[in-house]
């Protein structure tokens, strides 16, 4: 659910902010939490893998 919203929250704020000064420090927070729970699931993965 959080990956989804901070997905959301992309894509609104690169398409649905347009001339609002916030829209890149919001784009680029959502991106990098959609990141870092994208590399946390494959981390977690591997460890489970390896067991």
């Amino acid at each position: 659910m959080i990956g989804f919203a901070l997905i959301g929250g992309t894509i609104y704020s690169y398409l649905g902010m347009i001339g609002n000064e916030l829209r890149w420090p919001v784009f680029f927070g959502c991106a990098a939490g959609a990141l870092a729970i994208i590399i946390y699931r494959k981390k977690i993965r591997q460890k489970q893998d390896t067991v």
